[in-house]
C-alpha cells in the first residue's frame, strides 16, 4: 500500500521520528553522523528530554499547530550530562543564528540556577537543519560548525558550545555527485537524502543499503503517514505554516524588516492591511479553513468572506 507523501522536514514529523521514547537509537545516529564529518567524539546513552508521547508532543492541536519559535524541537541530554540540541528551521535568514544563541543561553541558565557552582555548565550540542539557505559570503558550505576559539590561533578553542549549521538544499547535489562509497562511508549523507526525498518509495533500498539505520527511521515513516490522526495534525499543523511563510513573504515585499509587529511601530498599518488581505485571499484559494486564515492574518471572518 503506498502512503502519502509527507515533508519530512516539518517540525511535527521531526519531533515524532527524533523526539519519542524507543527512537532514541535515530537520534543518537543523526547526531553523531553530524560529529563524525569534523570528527568530533561522538555521543552515547542519549536520553530524550520531556519525550513526547505518541507523536513526539500532545497531539492537542489547539495547543500544538502554532508551535512557537521558543520551542526546542528535540533536546537530550548525554550521559556527560552535555545538552544536545536539535532545530527543524523550514525558513528564515542570517538572522537566525540570533535565534540559536537565544536558545543555548536560555537553556545555560535553566540549568545552573544563581548560587550554584558553575562547574554544572556542560557543553551544549546545537544541529540546525535549515529548508532554506544563509549568505555568509563565501562559497556556500553544506555543513558548518561554530566554536569559541582563540582568533590568534584557531588551534586553541573552548569546547562549550558547538553549533551545526546544515543547509539541507546543498546536500541534493552533494549526493548526487557521490559514488556509492562515499554514500556508505558518510551517514549524513543518507540521512540528508532521507529528508530531501519527495518519493521515498524509489529511494527506500538504497537508504538502506547505506545506512542499516534506515530500515526503522522508514518503518516509523510509514507508520506516521498510515495514522489519520497524525495526519490530520499534520494537515492543519502544514497549513499554519503556508500562513506563515505567505506572511514572511509580503512583508518582505512591503519592505518590512521584521514583521507585521515592526511595521505597526512604524506607523505602516495601510500597509498591514493590504498585506494581510492578499495572504487571506491566496489561503482561500489554498482551501485553508476560514478560522485559521481568521487566526493568522489578524481579519474577521466577515472581511474574509468578503474577499
Amino acid at each position: 500500500m503506498k502512503h502519502e507523501e509527507v515533508y519530512k522536514l516539518s517540525d511535527l514529523f521531526a519531533r515524532y521520528l527524533l523526539g519519542k521514547n524507543g527512537n532514541e537509537d535515530l537520534l543518537t545516529d543523526l547526531v553523531n553522523s553530524t560529529l563524525r564529518e569534523f570528527n568530533f567524539e561522538e555521543v552515547k546513552d542519549l536520553e530524550i528530554i520531556d519525550p513526547s508521547p505518541k507523536a513526539g508532543f500532545s497531539l492537542n492541536l489547539s495547543e500544538n499547530i502554532e508551535l512557537k519559535e521558543s520551542i526546542i524541537d528535540i533536546k537530550a541530554k548525554t550521559k556527560n550530562n552535555e545538552t544536545v540540541i536539535i532545530e527543524f528551521q523550514l525558513c528564515g535568514n542570517i538572522d537566525f543564528l540570533k535565534r540559536i544563541f537565544y536558545y543555548i543561553s536560555k537553556n545555560v541558565i535553566n540549568e545552573v540556577k544563581e548560587g550554584e557552582n558553575y562547574n554544572n555548565v556542560q557543553k551544549i550540542i546545537s544541529i540546525n537543519l535549515l529548508d532554506f539557505n544563509l549568505k555568509f559570503g563565501d562559497e556556500g558550505k553544506a555543513h558548518r560548525c561554530f566554536k569559541l576559539i582563540d582568533t590568534k590561533d584557531l588551534n586553541i578553542s573552548l569546547d562549550l558550545i558547538q553549533i551545526h549549521i546544515l543547509e539541507v538544499k546543498k546536500f541534493i547535489e552533494i549526493i548526487k555527485n557521490s559514488t556509492k562509497e562515499e554514500l556508505k562511508n558518510n551517514r549524513l549523507l543518507s540521512w540528508m537524502k532521507f529528508f530531501t526525498s519527495d518519493n521515498l518509495e524509489l529511494i527506500e533500498d538504497e537508504l538502506k543499503e547505506e545506512n542499516q539505520i534506515m530500515s526503522k527511521v522508514i518503518e516509523e515513516y510509514k507508520r506516521f503517514t498510515s495514522d489519520d490522526k497524525m495526519m490530520r495534525a499534520y494537515a492543519a499543523r502544514e497549513s499554519f505554516l503556508v500562513g506563515q511563510k505567505m506572511m514572511l513573504r509580503r512583508e518582505r515585499e512591503d519592505g518590512f524588516d521584521e514583521g507585521i509587529k515592526e511595521g505597526i511601530a512604524k506607523g505602516k498599518l495601510e500597509g498591514i492591511k493590504e498585506g494581510q488581505i492578499s495572504m487571506a485571499k491566496s489561503m482561500k484559494k489554498e482551501n485553508i479553513d476560514i478560522e485559521l486564515i481568521k487566526k493568522i492574518t489578524g481579519l474577521t471572518i466577515d472581511e474574509i468572506e468578503k474577499l
